[in-house]
């Protein structure tokens, strides 16, 4: 359990000094009671935590049972040394743990993935057929894990999911939503970045110097994926339409887009979205700046794993060797994670203490468009 305040030490007082300062003891107070569970462990997740720990959340849950010597490349948390036999969540406990001993950090087993969980609201949908006496077994097997991740998610304040497909993050959302948790959702995909927030239908919290409480109410991830294209507009940051397509296509096809036989499906589904926004109708070629030269297809590219050293096939001709380099995954680019990682462990700190504005409720990121500048956005639809 994380230390109360009232009994903080000269320790406590040191390490937290600046935050003491900065924002005041009762919002040290808060974060220091905030519980946050963080699913999936590569680049961005590893800034993340980081960050929300050198800053005193009390206790930082990790979730993420990938064998430590598969860690992702920007886990900078797995210290290579010391990581046989552990997963990736304990060893990245393990630094977390030294870089502040005065707050708690926890290992739970199990797959950073909500599959389960979307198996299960599938099944549970009364829009879906009936489903065949055979699939009983099938459904009984995924209510086991399912029903831990939910018993788990209700035990913290905030729940952090890094790198899930698009239809998991979707039911990580409807699952923190019932059980009133605030949700950070989102990943790197090369030198591109997303991340989505819910922090319920009504999230209240204070501005400095200004009276009274402020109310925002938030939706869920596929009411955001389903809002209405007349809000789109040129100054919309391009990466919402390509997010959008992608979950199309995983809607329509069970999988993430991720790979070169993807990009086609889709751009097309992308160009259709941009051509029924407000940008398009208002004309004078103000769509065609919704959708950049590049961004569609290397956010589909960077979506696949990158190919192993021992798998790449040698390029006996130059021109080839380029062509594979091109088409190779870029995987976390880590500029791009330190950038976002830092945008949202500032924002889960607001989100715990209830003190700042926070996210509402995209933001989007990429090095190849607006010069690499982050943009909020909110498209927030009908629950």
């Amino acid at each position: 359990m994380s230390p109360a305040l009232d009994t903080l030490t000269e320790d406590h007082a040191a390490v937290y000094d600046r935050q003491l300062r900065v924002w005041g003891v009762e919002v040290q107070r808060r974060l220091m009671d905030a519980k946050v569970l963080i699913i999936g462990l590569g680049g961005l997740a590893a800034e993340i935590a980081k960050n929300i720990v050198l800053a005193g959340v009390g206790t930082v849950t990790l979730l993420d049972n990938t064998p430590a010597t598969s860690a992702a490349p920007g886990n900078f948390l797995v210290e290579p040394g010391s990581a046989a036999g552990k997963s990736v969540a304990e060893a990245c406990a393990a630094t977390l743990q030294a870089m502040n001993p005065l707050m708690t950090v926890r290992v739970e087993p199990g797959p950073p993935s909500t599959a389960a969980l979307l198996q299960q609201q599938q099944q549970q949908d009364p829009a879906e057929a009936t489903p065949p006496p055979e699939a009983a077994a099938s459904a009984a097997a995924t209510a086991a894990p399912a029903e831990a991740l939910r018993s788990l998610v209700s035990r913290y304040d905030t729940v952090v999911a890094c790198g899930l497909p698009l239809r998991e993050l979707a039911a990580l959302s409807e699952l923190c939503r019932g059980l009133g948790r605030q949700l950070f959702a989102g990943g790197v995909r090369g030198a591109s970045s997303f991340v989505f927030v819910d922090l319920g239908p009504r999230h209240t919290y204070t501005v400095k110097g200004e009276a009274g409480e402020k109310v925002f109410e938030y939706g869920s991830f596929r009411s955001t994926m389903s809002a209405d294209l007349a809000a789109v507009g040129k100054r919309t940051h391009p990466l919402y339409l390509v997010l959008r397509a992608c979950w199309e296509f995983e809607e329509a096809h069970s999988r993430p887009a991720a790979g070169p036989a993807d990009v086609a499906a889709v751009r097309l589904a992308a160009e259709r979205l941009a051509a029924a926004t407000a940008a398009a109708k208002a004309g004078g070629g103000a769509a065609a700046a919704l959708l950049p030269e590049g961004l569609v297809e290397s956010f589909v590219l960077d979506a696949a794993a990158p190919s192993s050293p021992a798998a790449a096939e040698p390029q006996s001709e130059p021109e080839a060797a380029e062509a594979a380099a091109a088409a190779e995954p870029l995987g976390e680019l880590a500029p791009v994670c330190a950038v976002v990682g830092g945008v949202v462990a500032n924002n889960v700190l607001r989100a715990v203490s209830h003190v700042g504005p926070p996210l509402r409720n995209l933001f989007c990121y990429s090095l190849l468009v607006r010069d690499g500048l982050g943009m909020e956005e909110c498209f927030v639809g009908a629950a």
